[in-house]
C-alpha cells in the first residue's frame, strides 16, 4: 500500500469520524430557519469523504512515504491542537491572528502584505461576520 493510499485511508476514517462523533456533540440544533447549522459543515463532510474513497479505488500514482514530511504534518495537527486550545480558554479574537501568523510562517509564507492579510484582516472579518452579522458567539 502506498502512502498516498495510507493518507487517504486516514483522511476518510478522520472525516467519517467527525461526521458521526464530533459534529453531532459540537453543533447545535435548533427548530427554525430553513439552513440548520449542521447542513454546511455536513455537506462539506460528505464532499472529503466522497471524494477520499474516489481517490482511494482510482489512483495510480505511487508516491514514497518521506518521515519528513510526516513530521511536518504531525508538526501542523500539533500547532492546529494549541491553537484551537488557546482560543477556547482566552478567545478567537485574541489568539486566531497568532494563529494564522503560526500557519502562514510555517508553511513558508514571508510577504508581509499576505503575512498581514491573514494575521489580521481575515480574522477581523470572520470575526465581523460571525459575530455581528450571524449574531453567534465565537469561543
Amino acid at each position: 500500500m502506498t502512502a498516498e493510499r495510507i493518507y487517504t485511508a486516514i483522511l476518510v476514517f478522520l472525516g467519517l469520524g467527525f461526521l458521526f462523533i464530533a459534529l453531532p456533540q459540537q453543533v447545535e440544533s435548533v427548530g427554525y430557519g430553513r439552513i440548520v447549522p449542521a447542513t454546511v459543515p455536513t455537506i462539506a463532510l460528505w464532499v472529503i469523504i466522497i471524494a477520499g474513497i474516489v481517490q482511494f479505488f482510482t489512483s495510480k500514482e505511487c508516491i514514497e512515504l518521506h518521515l519528513a514530511d510526516s513530521f511536518r504534518v504531525i508538526a501542523f495537527v500539533a500547532i492546529l491542537v494549541v491553537a484551537v486550545w488557546l482560543i477556547e480558554k482566552f478567545g478567537f479574537e485574541y489568539f486566531a491572528p497568532v494563529f494564522a501568523l503560526s500557519i502562514m510562517l510555517f508553511m513558508g509564507e514571508r510577504r508581509w502584505y499576505w503575512l498581514l492579510f491573514a494575521a489580521f484582516v481575515m480574522p477581523l472579518g470572520i470575526w465581523f461576520l460571525v459575530e455581528n452579522v450571524l449574531n453567534r458567539v465565537l469561543p
